[in-house]
């Protein structure tokens, strides 16, 4: 796991952090508790929360996106959403449960592991520009496609700057792990789709959010 070193985007260790629900049936609302909460025995932090309008955090839930502010970047707005999530029926429930925990590890401060700085995953570029439309020529790009480009660059392909990080060991099995497919990659290489925080996960967010005797 990693996350930007400066400026860090942690938040201060024994706060409660209020998170308020701006929309959402009561079912994605306790299915978003229940999954968040699997966070709490790691981190020294507090959730308390709320409904409407008035949050350090504000969930929104959207069809047909998850996405999250990474840490105190949501307090540069006090309007819009900082997080978003989208609702699924009780049959996917492993899976928007595992998204929410990704989601909420952005919220604490995590970046995306497959651009950990250490990261050494042998990337087959061409089949991954051709899986998303993109030809290996960037001259031949229109608007459209040096958005897609980019976006892929940003999510995959460009590592972080080890001296402007703070990580521990590179972990496949990160929450914060995009799924990589077989196709995408040189070798026998694929990340499948992470369900549960994984032992990295915990330790490293320990360390972010130490209780006072945890130095």
């Amino acid at each position: 796991m990693w996350a930007k070193k400066n400026p860090s985007k942690f938040w201060t260790p024994g706060r409660t952090l209020r998170i308020a629900f701006l929309n959402g049936t009561e079912e994605f609302k306790a299915a978003t508790i229940t999954a968040a909460n699997n966070w709490l025995p790691h981190i020294n932090l507090s959730f308390e929360f709320v409904e409407g309008k008035e949050g350090d955090i504000r969930i929104l839930s959207e069809e047909g996106t998850f996405s999250s502010n990474v840490g105190t970047d949501a307090l540069l707005s006090t309007d819009e959403p900082t997080m978003r999530l989208w609702p699924h029926s009780p049959i996917q429930a492993r899976y928007f449960a595992a998204n929410v925990m990704h989601e909420f590890g952005h919220m604490l401060g995590a970046e995306h592991e497959q651009t950990h700085p250490t990261a050494n995953i042998p990337w087959n570029t061409s089949a991954l520009y051709a899986e998303h439309g993109l030809t290996d020529n960037p001259e031949k790009d229109d608007y459209q496609a040096k958005v897609t480009r980019e976006r892929l660059h940003q999510w995959y392909l460009d590592r972080a700057d080890p001296d402007a990080s703070i990580y521990s060991e590179y972990d496949r099995k990160s929450i914060m792990h995009y799924e990589i497919r077989q196709s995408w990659t040189e070798g026998d290489f694929r990340i499948f789709l992470n369900f549960d925080l994984s032992e990295k996960d915990k330790a490293f967010m320990a360390k972010a959010y130490p209780y006072p005797d945890n130095k």
